[in-house]
Formats: C-alpha cells, sequence, structure tokens
C-alpha cells in the first residue's frame, strides 16, 4: 500500500480496532490502567523464566560503572540491568537475539517484548548499551548543519558506527554551541556491552556454551572482547532499530527486526541523495513493524520516514523484501509473511502510555502496548500474541 492508501485504510481500521477490542474488553474486564510520570519498567519481568539480570558494572573485569547519560533535561542511568534469557544450553535453535532499546530507554522497559523474543527458544539478551544522547529526529538536524552534502551524508553513517563501535564524531562537531552528541566509550558501545557481558557469562558459567558468541579480547582490558556477529540477529527500537539496520547492511550478522525505524532521514538533501540505507546489504533477512497511523502527532508521526527507509532497502534487492515494496495492515487479518513485507498495526496504545509519540512507544514498551486483560485481571500483551515473537525470529527467514 502507499502511504495515501495506508492513511484511508488506517482510519478505518482504527475504528474496527476500537470497536473490536471495546467488545472483547466488556467481555473478559476492564485492562489495568494507571497514570504514569515516566514509563513504568519491567511489567512482565516477574513472569520470566530462566532469567538472569546482570548489569554492565558486573560485566566489566574492573567493575566500572559508565558514565549517565544526559537527554535534553533528563539524565538516565546507563548502568540499568542487562536480561538474559535461555542459556545457549538450554536454546532451542542457535542464533542469539539482542535486544537494543531506543533513546532514553532499557531492556527491563521492554520486558513483555524480550520474554516474546526468548520464546523463538532462542537464546535472548536485552542488551543495555551507550544508546546517542540525542534521539533520531534530533540527530538528523545536526547532520543536516555539515558544511557540505558529503559531510551530511558521512554524518548520517558516522552515528552508527559512535554507538555500535565507540566513537567521537557526534562529540567533535558542535550545533548551536553544543556537541551533536555524546562520545561513546568503546567499553559502553554495543560491540563492546556485549562482548562484556558474554564473557562474564561464559566465566561464571563455561559449561553453557557462551564461548560460542564471542571472541576473547585481543589485548588487555580495556580492549573487549568481541562478538561472533554472524551468529547473533538484532531487534531494535527507535534509534536501536537504526543501529539494527546499519549492522544488517555493513555486516554479516543472522538477521535484522527494526521496530519503529529506522527513522535516519538526509534532511534538505537534493531528490535522489542516497546515504547507507540505499547500499548492498550484507545480511538479507530482515523483519519490521510499526505503529500504522502518522496523521496524529501522538501516535507516529515518524512513519513516512520510516517507509521511505524501507522502500531504499527493498530497491537495492539485497534484502527479504521485493520491490515495488508492500506494507501489511495487520488489522485486515490477511495472510501475510514478516519476512516478505513490513507490518503495521493501528491498535490503540495502552491508556497507561506516557510517551509524547504512544504509538511509537506501543510497538515495544510494557506501559505503551496495547493490552486485554483475562477474567482474573491479569494483562494479555496483544503483540505478544503473534507479532513480537515472529518479528524477533527474523533468523529463521530465508535468505
Amino acid at each position: 500500500k502507499t502511504s495515501s492508501t495506508l492513511q484511508g485504510s488506517g482510519r478505518r481500521q482504527k475504528k474496527r480496532d476500537i470497536m473490536k477490542y471495546s467488545f472483547i474488553l466488556a467481555g473478559l474486564g476492564s485492562a489495568l490502567l494507571r497514570n504514569v510520570a515516566a514509563n513504568t519498567p519491567d511489567l512482565c519481568t516477574p513472569d520470566i523464566e530462566d532469567l538472569r539480570r546482570i548489569r554492565p558494572s558486573e560485566a566489566d573485569p574492573t567493575g566500572r560503572v559508565g558514565p549517565d547519560i544526559q537527554v535534553g533535561s533528563t539524565v538516565y542511568n546507563n548502568d540499568e540491568h542487562h536480561m538474559v534469557i535461555n542459556s545457549p544450553k538450554t536454546a532451542s535453535k542457535a542464533k542469539m537475539i539482542i535486544y537494543l532499546p531506543g533513546t532514553t530507554d532499557w531492556p527491563g522497559l521492554s520486558s513483555c517484548l524480550i520474554q516474546s523474543a526468548a520464546a523463538t527458544g532462542r537464546t535472548t539478551i536485552g542488551l543495555t548499551y551507550g544508546y546517542l544522547s540525542r534521539g533520531d529526529s534530533f540527530r538528523n538536524t545536526r547532520c543536516e548543519s555539515e558544511p557540505t552534502l558529503a559531510d551530511q551524508v558521512t554524518c548520517l553513517t558516522e552515528q552508527h558506527n559512535d554507538a555500535i563501535y565507540g566513537g567521537t564524531y557526534g562529540a567533535d562537531r558542535i550545533y548551536n554551541g553544543a556537541e551533536f552528541w555524546k562520545a561513546v566509550d568503546p567499553r559502553d558501545s554495543i560491540e563492546g556491552r556485549l562482548g562484556l557481558l558474554l564473557a562474564k557469562l561464559d566465566a561464571d558459567f563455561p559449561d553453557e556454551g557462551w564461548d560460542f558468541f564471542y571472541k576473547a579480547a585481543k589485548g588487555p582490558y580495556p580492549i573487549t572482547p568481541t562478538p561472533r556477529w554472524r551468529r547473533i540477529s538484532f531487534v531494535g527500537h527507535s534509534q536501536g532499530a537504526g543501529h539494527a539496520a546499519y549492522l544488517a547492511q555493513t555486516r554479516k550478522i543472522g538477521g535484522a527486526s527494526m521496530i519503529s525505524g529506522p527513522q535516519d532521514e538526509c534532511l534538505g538533501c537534493p531528490a535522489g541523495t542516497k546515504f547507507w540505507i540505499d547500499d548492498d546489504f550484507q545480511t538479507s533477512k530482515v523483519t519490521a513493524f510499526a505503529h500504522g497511523n502518522f496523521t496524529e502527532s501522538y501516535l507516529e508521526p515518524s512513519l513516512p520516514g520510516m517507509i521511505d527507509n524501507w522502500t531504499r532497502m527493498a530497491m537495492s534487492g539485497t534484502v527479504t523484501w521485493s520491490y515495488p515494496l508492500d506494507i501489511v495492515d495487520t488489522g485486515d487479518y490477511t495472510e501475510y509473511d514478516v519476512c516478505e513485507t513490513p507490518i503495521l498495526s493501528y491498535l490503540p496504545p495502552s491508556a497507561m502510555s506516557p510517551c509524547g509519540r504512544k504509538g511509537h512507544c506501543s510497538t515495544a514498551l510494557d506501559d505503551s502496548a496495547p493490552v486485554l486483560a483475562n477474567t482474573s485481571g491479569k494483562n494479555v500483551y496483544i503483540f505478544a500474541l503473534d507479532i513480537w515473537r515472529k518479528v524477533s525470529d527474523v533468523a529463521s527467514c530465508k535468505k
């Protein structure tokens, strides 16, 4: 569907969904709702079996605590627990799943999604990492300020390298008197945090097979162990979706699942300008999922940019999606394959969501995802019934 037809069908589908789920709620009981000032973590954590929680500082051989991250005027703790489910010894499938949260977030905020990902039978880790200190749209604006078009395109690339491997590209550039984004120490990057965690798990549980997923450090600390990228698939939300997509474009990995992203955009660039997402992908297996209503600012106004990025990926001919790109509204109850097409949901977010873009949060965060309640009053997460598991199991897609 094109963006215009998505808009029309989205309005109709939203009405159908509201009517349908209002009826179900009336039969099953009211959903558990409450007003909150900030996102509420760990709503599914108590129900997760075989869960280990390890702080990044506990995985660091020196006990180092990485710096907090300030986004706007708010400071966020970046030593929140990693979440580890299913050891390699108990997992029924080989490739591991790593979940990458978005800006300001940590794994506990998406415990229900992570639980669903682990239901694939794969070893699953929610990773706390040094995300970039500006949200996607703010980074796009800062890249736009670069002096030349080539510099702007480079900026869109280097933001991901800073987060994945560590670096100072953003810290070395100034916009309105402040750095583009804070530097990321390699130990706090996706590669560094994941390598240290896998080595910690291997040291603590040597008989579980964690060494299958990483290579030992090539030098003394602070050099970190390296993930075996081909044996790992990545599920990312928001900022994390961009990093997952970039990993798939630049490396052979198990697959990339993009939830509410990527949101990279070459602002003000001439038509036809290409950046990293237009290049051939080294990894063909991809899935994507987002909220489908971009007509309301509190839902998913960034959807057109995501569709543009998904379309560019399909045009490369190197991912599992074909071009012209088909995008499926899951509420139409048609048969679809998440490996062949991005999917959308128009379900209203949970009423307890404190997010500004509630639709954006509803695809991944515990307190924003749409829920029902069963007769005992326990929340049932609608996306946990099917969508989260299928999207996360990208490694099972055929090339």
